[in-house]
């Protein structure tokens, strides 16, 4: 009996120093350092967009083939606090601008890197209430090289100020694709939702434009809150 007892004494010891190898601590930092920074136009003014769809951050480790993507914000700012500390190649993308340079860096704690855009288009607007109506006038102004103006889109809301192709409750689209682009960028455009607006409701309206690209990407106005009194 002893001898039984004592071969069942040595197999739980042996496995538990077998298991003890299941409960080691992993030995790698959490994905804890924070990527932080915003796209601007040379002039120095926050890249206008929506999200999703409105542009990305990719990073690619150093090492690593494969990239990560991660969205920004609609007011051209992207942050993400769940990066794994090391040296990445980190790039804006799939947004309605030029292609810009490869950044590299090492992330650690809080890292920020902005980026210098040139957007196709940049849209000047003013949106207001006549009465029932939402009326809007806006010029279009192209960046050299940018694909050929298509359309315009006027978009307003009642419930997100996020306004855009993604949020919208009610729009008009404006044909631009048989005017040339010199002609559009020398033309201030008026377009209207007529009847549309009730008393006591706040609005959120912008105009989006778009310059032929595979993406099919939108550049934006800033956005407009319209309180109906």
């Amino acid at each position: 009996m002893k001898q039984i007892a004592h071969c069942f004494f040595y197999m739980i010891l042996a496995l538990l120093a077998s298991s003890c190898n299941v409960f080691e601590i992993d030995p790698y930092d959490a994905p804890g350092a924070t990527l932080q920074g915003k796209l601007t136009n040379e002039a120095g003014d926050p890249f206008i967009t929506e999200q999703p769809n409105g542009f990305k951050i990719r990073i690619i480790e150093n090492g690593s083939p494969t990239p990560r993507d991660f969205w920004g914000r609609p007011d051209g700012t992207f942050f993400n606090s769940k990066i794994f500390r090391g040296k990445y190649k980190i790039v804006a993308t799939d947004g309605a601008f030029f292609p810009v340079d490869t950044v590299e860096a090492d992330v650690s704690g809080t890292t920020t890197i902005d980026f210098k855009i040139i957007p196709y288009l940049i849209i000047e607007a003013d949106i207001t209430a006549h009465g029932g109506d939402l009326v809007a006038t806006y010029k279009i102004h192209k960046a050299a090289g940018a694909g050929k103006i298509k359309n315009a889109r006027l978009l307003v809301t009642k419930w997100n100020p996020n306004v855009g192709m993604n949020y919208n409750d009610k729009s008009v689209m404006r044909d631009l694709s048989g005017i040339t682009d010199g002609a559009i960028e020398g033309a201030e455009f008026t377009d209207n939702i007529p009847g549309y607006l009730e008393k006591g409701v706040t609005y959120y309206a912008r105009v989006a434009v778009l310059a032929d690209n595979t993406l099919g990407r939108y550049n934006f106005s800033d956005v407009f809150e319209i309180a109906v009194p």
